[in-house]
């Protein structure tokens, strides 16, 4: 299998496989999501990167959809250029061939060099030509996208069939390094971890190592020395990652594979992570995976920030060890208020402010508020002084008081006491 590799605008062959079903379909919505699609793909990537049958694919759907006969003999005229020359630019961009033999090559019948020279000439063909053409065109560029789809499909297959040997290989070669076998790295390992499949490779061994830990750790292994055991034992590993420039993906999977898990497992996949970002950090010190570190570099901002999405209170030790290792580093004073902020969110030290206000001396109100609301009762005028921490009520005459009753309109009687009010 060749290793080749090229950078296309969709995802991966799932979505370039849904976007060849919506193309051959002949239902009116799912053309205009195969349209959508590419017109996705053609603001990651220029049109000039991009396969001239996609392009195509992408202009007589606009010209269709947009229920233009313009647009669509515009559509058509470029389709029939584009895929006539393209064997042309490919071998002899410098000469010029008639269209109608370029076309004869590339499989398009005469009828359609003749409507593309019409329209290129000013002469509109009818809506009926024109929506023949269209129909013809889409299921001659359905053969580029079916092929695709077959070959990505036979690709899976294959990528497939050579995961499971590698798996199998690689499993195999850890568990004899684990059990302290020294084995050189054999030729077909090596092109396992230098392959496209290196990253699928480096996730089973982050795996199989943390089984392996799950293992000690059962059998009475302390959790801090497991690790300095297990990289003891995997020394030709790693040293050849280091000499292949691996080592610093093997860090990340072992840093993307975290998650807030409380297993044994997650433990070991902890304990190996902080070892190596310490190790990391101070580049010499008393570990054996500082013999490894020399020029190792991680995506720093990417581990961070995976540790930050499922973060959770044993990761302080490695989200502290990931602040020193960055560059350039964080000043001392930042670094202290960056380790009171993770403390603030981990609940370290902070005393519960409710209880606080509950059982704390409470503060004399500036307000003394009537125990009864009696107050509701009384009549308009009547003044209210605090004696004694109780009311009394000093009533003066309607004629010296603003609010007395005859001028709000208050009835003068009171019809529920039956006295007269001033």
């Amino acid at each position: 299998m060749s290793d080749d590799k090229r950078i296309v605008p969709w995802i991966d062959a799932n979505e370039f496989s849904n976007v060849a079903r919506h193309v051959s379909s002949m239902e009116v919505c799912e053309l205009d999501m195969a349209r959508k699609a590419i017109e996705v793909w053609l603001c990651r990537m220029p049109a000039s990167k991009i396969p001239r049958s996609i392009v195509c694919t992408y202009e007589l759907l606009n010209g269709y959809l947009e229920r233009s006969s313009q647009s669509m003999a515009l559509a058509l005229m470029r389709f029939v250029s584009l895929v006539s020359s393209e064997s042309q630019d490919r071998e002899r961009p410098s000469f010029a061939l008639p269209i109608l033999s370029l076309a004869r090559k590339a499989g398009l019948p005469s009828w359609l060099a003749d409507l593309r020279n019409d329209v290129a000439h000013g002469t509109m063909p009818s809506t009926d030509v024109l929506e023949s053409a269209f129909w013809w065109s889409l299921r001659y560029l359905g053969d580029f996208w079916m092929l695709n789809v077959k070959y990505h499909e036979e690709r899976m297959i294959e990528l497939g069939n050579m995961l499971k040997s590698y798996s199998s290989m690689i499993c195999s070669y850890l568990e004899r390094l684990l059990q302290g076998e020294e084995i050189a790295m054999q030729s077909d390992l090596i092109e396992a971890f230098t392959s496209r499949l290196s990253p699928l490779c480096l996730l089973y061994v982050t795996d199989h190592v943390c089984y392996h830990g799950c293992d000690l750790l059962a059998s009475g292994c302390a959790l801090g020395d497991i690790v300095e055991i297990q990289a003891k034992n995997l020394k030709p590993l790693l040293s050849f990652l280091q000499s292949y420039k691996l080592l610093n993906e093997l860090v990340m999977q072992f840093i993307l594979g975290l998650e807030d898990d409380d297993s044994s497992f997650m433990d070991i996949r902890l304990s190996w992570c902080v070892g190596w970002v310490k190790a990391i950090s101070h580049k010499s010190g008393g570990t054996i995976l500082c013999d490894y570190v020399d020029k190792l570099v991680i995506d720093w901002r990417l581990a961070f920030n995976h540790v930050l999405n499922c973060v959770c209170d044993k990761f302080e030790e490695l989200v502290v060890a990931l602040l020193s290792t960055r560059d350039p580093p964080v000043s001392d004073e930042k670094l202290e208020m960056i380790k009171s902020h993770i403390n603030v969110f981990y609940g370290y030290g902070i005393s519960n402010v409710h209880e606080d206000i509950r059982t704390g001396p409470q503060p004399r109100s500036q307000w003394n508020l009537s125990k009864s609301l009696s107050w509701s009762e009384k009549p308009l005028g009547a003044l209210m002084n605090l004696r004694n921490n109780l009311y009394s009520l000093t009533f003066i005459s309607a004629q010296d008081a603003s609010t007395s009753g005859q001028h709000k309109r208050v009835p003068a009687h009171d019809t529920e006491g039956g006295r007269q009010i001033c």
